[in-house]
């Protein structure tokens, strides 16, 4: 299943050039423009967003603003910074505020591919670290074992539902 792309962008023509970028390169891409509905769209692991492409010069909630607040609500999302201004004391706050990398726009496809691939490595050796952590720790639950499907997450439900007992003929 493709992972979906948030891309977050007040410029119209930048969120459909991103968009493009993000779907040519095999991911699903959702785009909203502005920082308060990048943090609905988000906030919550259950809206399947795998990665975020984020501007940081926008109106109202700046792309700087946004970054803290979503990693304050999600600290394992990775967030890909975009700047068209790419000044160094801007991409080493963001950077030191959460995020896993950035670029200036405009960029390549290919750049923007390699970036969203690479995010999403970083994202799932992090989550790696975590389980071997808790393992090692001998605090691993049940939850720690269930794979992203869809399949899977019904099968965790399921698994904890009370089994029939069998008859006693």
């Amino acid at each position: 299943m493709a992972k979906t792309v948030l891309v977050v962008d007040d410029d119209p023509t930048q969120r459909r050039l991103m968009q493009a970028a993000a779907e040519k390169q095999g991911f699903r891409a959702r785009v909203v423009d502005c920082g308060e509905r990048a943090l609905e769209e988000a906030s919550d692991a259950r809206n399947g967003v795998d990665v975020v492409l984020l501007d940081l010069v926008m109106p109202g909630l700046d792309g700087m603003q946004t970054l803290e607040q979503l990693m304050q609500r999600r600290p394992d999302l990775p967030v890909i910074v975009l700047t068209a201004t790419g000044g160094i004391d801007t991409v080493v706050r963001a950077m030191r505020t959460g995020a896993v990398d950035f670029f200036v726009k405009p960029a390549s496809p290919e750049r923007v591919g390699v970036s969203i691939r690479n995010a999403l490595k970083l994202s799932d050796l992090r989550g790696e670290v975590k389980r071997l952590s808790k393992k090692s720790g001998g605090s691993m639950s049940f939850n720690d074992m269930i794979a992203g499907a869809a399949s899977m997450r019904q099968s965790c439900g399921s698994a904890s539902a009370p089994r029939p007992r069998p008859s006693r003929s």
